[in-house]
């Protein structure tokens, strides 16, 4: 039984490492050890600005399994990834026209004080000041999310 706690512990630390090389240091979570956003050798983002807005429902989702798996394997994840612990999300948001192809996938852990479901939120309230209530313009938004999207959520 204690082995098999060292070798799990071994295991995430080890695989924490490996992650965090894919990102400066400064973004990385310090509470889990993974990257806040994506290595931009790897995932350096594509866009389409006439798809800015366009809603879920009206541009379903598409990644393939075998783009997943390669994903994976890019950032150094080991094939047996529980992939239910993160998403495969956008760089740069569906709704600001992020692509769904290669350069704008990663995984993204859901765990942690920067995990995706907190990035969720900031992606929602750029969303709101650019698609809804129209306060904001996507230039506005994309250079706020790009200086650091940990920085737009609410202080706790």
């Amino acid at each position: 039984m204690r082995s098999h706690v060292l070798m799990a512990l071994t295991f995430v630390f080890v695989t924490s490492w490996v992650l965090a090389q894919h990102c400066p240091s400064i973004e990385i979570d310090k509470s889990t050890g993974f990257c806040t956003m994506p290595d931009h050798a790897l995932t350096p983002g594509e866009m389409d600005a006439s798809l800015v807005c366009v809603s879920n429902t009206q541009r379903p989702r598409d990644v393939t399994a075998s783009e997943k798996k390669a994903i994976l394997a890019a950032y150094g994840y080991p094939p047996a990834t529980d992939e239910s612990t993160g998403e495969f999300d956008h760089w740069f948001p569906h709704w600001m026209g992020g692509s769904d192809g290669p350069k704008n996938i990663w995984f993204e852990p859901h765990a942690g004080k920067f995990g995706s479901f907190q990035k969720d939120k900031v992606e929602a309230l750029l969303w709101r000041n650019v698609c809804v209530k129209k306060t904001m313009s996507l230039d506005q938004a994309k250079t706020l999310y790009l200086k650091g999207w940990t920085k737009l959520l609410p202080k706790q």
